[in-house]
């Protein structure tokens, strides 16, 4: 066996035993409906990370290409999400001219945050009462919960199909070393046919993705939309040329990456003459793992330490 098919095996293997386990811990879901969502995201995900090893191994006797190591790159990064490891962290962000400051804990049921700071200054008293309050509400209304899971799942579910696309949504090549970083140049494939309007307007970026070559993962990625994205040839509205988008992702274990820097800047319009302005900056820090199986009941307690 080579050692590349050992590889694959092992991480197989590796995320199989993750489901199993996953089965095993899960509460208050009949087996029949969890082995279903198994099948319909996580394998899906095995045969997604297979299919990159087994591409990648390709013409092992010449120099890796870089579309086999983004190939292995985005399998590394599918890994990570099958595992769903939980966190808690720092996010500071930035909401018009103030940058606030949260801490936030990863759950089962999707994540809950307390706000921290203000512009570097601790809530005071009633700035503290307030936000325990709105904690609370959140807690005692099951809608509110079954709508702070569906918008995280709806979340993840797009961030997984952004990577799944790469491979095949653009062309690569390579762009010399920054920083001990891979630098590989990014741009459309004009021969993929993007099947969503999200999935459009991630194709029209280019721009440079920045790789760890030890751990084959992505560090950074900075692009520019390099056409105008339409909506309904036009009528229902655009994406402006132009929009740049950053991600930073850092080792936070051994095995695990996380997002550590976001910066999106998005301008359009839609029907109705309705304003685009989806302007998101904000950085996570003091990653700290925590159970898997964790309530929003238990992360309230751990936040109110």
């Amino acid at each position: 066996m080579s050692n590349l098919e050992q590889i694959i095996k092992l991480r197989v293997v590796t995320i199989a035993d993750a489901i199993r386990y996953s089965t095993r811990v899960a509460k208050g879901r009949s087996a029949s409906a969890f082995r279903s969502s198994i099948t319909s995201r996580q394998v899906a995900i095995v045969l997604v990370v297979g299919m990159c090893f087994t591409a990648s191994g390709r013409g092992q006797g010449s120099p890796q290409s870089a579309a086999a190591l983004m190939n292995e790159v985005v399998a590394n990064e599918l890994t990570d999400r099958v595992l769903q490891r939980k966190w808690e962290y720092l996010i500071d962000k930035r909401q018009g001219k103030q940058i606030i400051t949260e801490e936030q804990v990863d759950t089962r049921d999707g994540p809950l945050y307390r706000v921290f700071a203000i512009d570097g200054t601790p809530l005071d008293y009633n700035q503290r009462q307030r936000d325990n309050a709105r904690m609370d509400r959140l807690l005692n209304d099951p809608v509110q919960q079954v709508e702070l899971k569906l918008a995280h799942d709806e979340d993840e579910a797009k961030l997984e199909k952004v990577l799944l696309l790469m491979p095949q949504a653009f062309l690569y090549e390579y762009d010399g070393v920054e920083n001990n970083l891979l630098r590989i140049k990014f741009r459309p494939n004009t021969n993929y046919n993007p099947p969503t309007y999200e999935a459009r307007v991630v194709h029209s970026l280019a721009g440079i993705i920045f790789v760890d070559q030890q751990h084959k993962r992505l560090a950074k990625l900075s692009g520019q939309l390099m056409d105008r994205v339409d909506f309904g040839y036009g009528l229902l509205g655009h994406i402006d040329r132009g929009g740049t988008i950053e991600i930073g992702r850092a080792q936070v274990d051994t095995s695990e990456w996380k997002t550590t820097f976001v910066n999106i800047q998005l301008s359009g319009r839609m029907v109705f003459f309705k304003t685009i302005s989806k302007q998101e900056y904000e950085t996570r820090s003091h990653f700290r793992a925590v159970s898997g199986n964790l309530s929003l009941i238990a992360a309230r307690q751990l936040l109110a330490r």
